[in-house]
């Protein structure tokens, strides 16, 4: 068949342009090693030298060494090198964080066991790790800018590649502008004929593809093809091997999430997906136990004080109780009374209940004032410690409101597969207070469905983490 070799381009290389997209991680990773091993030698000179007048600087380039090959390697096994991981500040700066604790405390428990201590100066050591974190933190930021700015100008290194597709793929949203700012410049382009799926016309089209690009400067290449050609693809892709050249599947957004999906092998040929996650194992749901017992015990005896000026304030202000009580569905639907400080002159608890709207004439001065800080939800440390509820999970939701949304978003009850939480995956994404129309209760599910399927420890102390963040955003809350 013929080939319809489409807009070669411009096969000149670009000049000026070094960071390359595809190499962010190991730049990244590099620059990390450097810089712990030139903190700690830095430290110890400033430290040894100026207190005794020596520096061996063996002992301070072993340690930098040692702790820079812990941390790049957890940092790697946590996937954080990847080029999005690195456009995401706060989740870096936030690991970064748990990371280099974890290899200080690690280290500093290894030299207390080995007796090691008086083979480096403490006061260098001290001072490595807090001037080391810093160098670290301030190349996430470094790094997070200069990607940014290199995406948003297509300032990367440019890779010439040849893109192989039908009509679908080649148009699927601008194809070629879209891979542009990455540095994925289409030197070429190859429609391929709607006949192509026929396997002798198939095997004439990858002769005549691997004719064209053999001694040509393409350095990659990227098959795009429309939706349900998945045979078609394996046979295109299988016939490129024959090239030194990285190859790339482009897939349809229905198969996308596929891939990031756990894969079962139950023996030669059989292969499945885990399409949906059971809930937590044993042992995740005794972490994730662990650590709310942990959380919600010392922080109920620390905000003691607080909550008790809190009920005072609403016993003087309006009559009613202190505390709001509220049937809620739980974990497996199992129903349970949620405690709040009260914050309106309200107690609904019945088959009509309205949610709380800006200039809400329900609530009280000093609700207004609880709502906002979210001070009237911390009684609910107490349905954690009574493991009704997690500190992280989908927020519950009044009875009510259970079943007027499960009849309209039918992924609805599957929040329930694991326990409710005082914050969670969707109010750290910005889906906090009011859910006045479905669309906007359908996010907030959705985000509650990434969290189950995703839930782990690990996850948790990020939300807790950002948690503190969102908090400052009241805007939303009324």
């Amino acid at each position: 068949m013929a080939i319809d070799f489409i807009a070669p381009g411009d096969m000149t290389e670009q000049r000026g342009h070094w960071f390359r997209y595809d190499l962010a991680g190991p730049i990244v990773l590099a620059s990390d090693v450097l810089a712990i091993v030139f903190a700690s030698i830095i430290c110890g000179f400033a430290y040894d030298f100026l207190r005794v007048g020596s520096f061996n600087i063996n002992e301070s380039a072993a340690l930098g060494t040692l702790f820079a090959v812990l941390f790049v390697m957890l940092t790697r096994l946590r996937g954080l090198y990847g080029p999005l991981e690195l456009l995401q500040p706060l989740r870096q700066l936030w690991n970064a964080i748990v990371v280099w604790l974890v290899v200080a405390g690690f280290l500093t428990v290894m030299g207390f066991a080995l007796k090691a201590g008086a083979a480096v100066s403490r006061g260098a050591a001290i001072s490595f790790v807090l001037l080391g974190f810093v160098c670290v933190a301030g190349l996430r930021v470094f790094w997070h800018a200069f990607m940014r700015r290199a995406l948003a100008k297509g300032k990367f290194a440019s890779r010439r590649v040849v893109v192989i597709g039908d009509d679908d793929g080649l148009e699927r949203g601008q194809l070629t502008q879209r891979l542009a700012p990455f540095g994925l410049a289409v030197a070429a382009r190859v429609r391929l004929s709607p006949g192509i799926d026929d396997e002798a016309a198939t095997s004439a089209a990858i002769a005549d593809i691997v004719a064209g690009i053999r001694g040509s400067q393409i350095e990659e290449i990227v098959v795009a093809l429309g939706t349900g050609r998945l045979g078609l693809a394996d046979r295109i892709v299988a016939g490129l091997r024959i090239l030194p050249l990285p190859i790339k599947l482009m897939l349809d957004k229905r198969l996308v999430d596929l891939v990031g999906r756990p894969i079962h092998h139950f023996g030669p040929g059989l292969v499945a997906v885990e399409m949906h996650r059971a809930p937590m194992t044993l042992a995740e749901r005794c972490a994730k136990r662990a650590l709310d017992i942990a959380i919600a015990g010392p922080t109920l005896l620390l905000i003691a004080p607080l909550m008790i000026m809190v009920a005072i304030l609403i016993r003087l202000e309006s009559r009613g109780p202190i505390l709001f009580k509220q049937m809620r569905n739980g974990f497996n639907n199992q129903p349970f009374q949620i405690l709040k400080f009260r914050s309106m002159r309200v107690l609904e608890d019945g088959g009509q209940i309205r949610q709380a709207s800006r200039h809400d004439n329900r609530v009280t001065k000093v609700g207004r004032w609880i709502r906002k800080l979210s001070i009237d939800e911390l009684p609910q440390l107490w349905n954690v410690l009574r493991g009704e509820m997690s500190i992280v999970g989908p927020r519950p939701h009044a009875l009510a409101h259970d079943i007027h949304y499960e009849k309209l978003i039918g992924d609805y009850p599957y929040r329930q597969h694991v326990k409710p939480g005082l914050t969670g995956w969707a109010q750290v994404n910005g889906s906090r207070g009011e859910t006045p129309t479905t669309e906007s209760m359908a996010e907030r599910i959705r985000l509650d469905l990434w969290y189950v399927e995703n839930a782990s420890v690990w996850l948790d102390i990020r939300i807790i983490a950002r948690t503190f963040i969102t908090l400052f955003n009241v805007k939303q809350v009324y």
